[in-house]
């Protein structure tokens, strides 16, 4: 599109050729992907998800659903409004600091899904939350 020399001359002249992307929840712009009750926060669009990397996800949903229940994707959030009924479960792949009212909790906080592909420590955790969540949660 541009050369080097082009963008440092619209540079000089203030003008950007790409807008930063800035992922706060605050602002209300996120990336996240709705699979039934359980909302997932990712680092990027799920649309730009890798092959590995949303085989990852769907096994972290399913490992989540309570008495092998199905939780089938619902559709891709990009704005807390999105949300028609609060979200049994969230769970976080981003280091984005969330600050959810206490209407929106449980969450589990995990590292981001390139990171958990290559990172068998961080699996540990992450499986690790969603047991004590499952415990939690299973009727006792």
């Amino acid at each position: 599109m541009f050369d080097t020399k082009s963008s440092f001359i619209l540079s000089k002249l203030g003008i950007q050729r790409f807008q930063p992307q800035i992922n706060d929840l605050n602002s209300e712009v996120l990336f996240g992907a709705l699979w039934g009750s359980i909302l997932t926060l990712l680092d990027k669009s799920f649309n730009e998800l890798e092959e590995n990397e949303l085989n990852l996800l769907i096994k972290i949903i399913k490992s989540v659903g309570i008495d092998e229940c199905e939780y089938p994707f619902a559709k891709e959030i990009n704005n807390l409004n999105e949300i028609k009924k609060k979200p049994e479960l969230i769970i976080s792949f981003t280091d984005t600091k969330a600050n959810f009212k206490k209407e929106f909790s449980p969450i589990i906080k995990s590292k981001s899904l390139s990171i958990l592909l290559n990172s068998t420590e961080d699996k540990k955790k992450l499986w690790s939350k969603i047991k004590v969540y499952k415990d939690g949660a299973s009727p006792s």
